[in-house]
């Protein structure tokens, strides 16, 4: 009778185990319990080398995403698409705060921002120029661009662990982070796209320290 009492009892703890073992996995050790948060652990511990997809800025110049960064120390990278009304206003926004203290810090020549889009189609270069002009961005800081190949855009979505779903209404639902790259092309930390400042932060020498 004690063997069968304790039974449904050890069943109980061992189901307890196997979902505490599995929320320490999903939480990174219960330090978030966000999938964004997972992402930015993630790729801390492990940074991302970019692969050489072809993209096409608004000049209509072509270039390897993965040769982006070509001795610059620090290029800040967000996913929107031009006609984006909600999210992505909110990228902007964080891009135009980073250029601004850039500029006023002298950092042109170290740190650079790219916005991709992930609606090639739409976004042309004709429509990234606009943009970007929209935006007031200066051109030799912030530049535009979209992927050359659409059969690469899903890998780079993959990679920047970028979800888009179509709305239903001609425009996309879709998640969105403040990524840095490194001057080596690998995607090195993730940032809340409402917090560029604690993203400049990280730069030493962005703070003079």
């Amino acid at each position: 009778m004690r063997t069968a009492t304790w039974r449904p009892v050890a069943a109980i703890l061992l189901i307890a185990v196997a979902a505490l073992a599995a929320f320490w996995t999903v939480t990174r050790g219960f330090q978030t319990v966000t999938s964004d948060g997972a992402r930015r652990i993630d790729i801390a511990r492990s940074p991302r080398p970019l692969p050489p997809a072809p993209v096409v800025d608004g000049a209509g110049r072509v270039f390897n995403l993965s040769d982006i960064a070509g001795g610059t120390d620090a290029t800040f990278v967000t996913w929107v698409y031009t006609r984006c009304l909600t999210i992505c206003r909110t990228s902007m926004f964080g891009q135009a705060y980073l250029q601004q203290e850039i500029l006023a810090r002298g950092l042109e020549g170290r740190v650079k921002l790219l916005t991709l889009s992930f609606d090639p189609v739409h976004d042309t270069p004709d429509v990234l120029s606009a943009y970007g002009r929209q935006l007031k961005a200066d051109a030799g800081v912030w530049r535009f661009a979209t992927v050359t190949e659409t059969g690469s855009l899903m890998a780079l979505l993959k990679l920047f662990e970028i979800v888009v779903l179509p709305d239903g209404a001609g425009g996309y639902s879709h998640n969105a982070a403040l990524f840095l790259m490194d001057r080596h092309g690998r995607v090195v930390r993730a940032y809340d796209i409402d917090r560029p400042d604690l993203a400049l932060a990280d730069l030493p020498f962005a703070t003079g320290t």
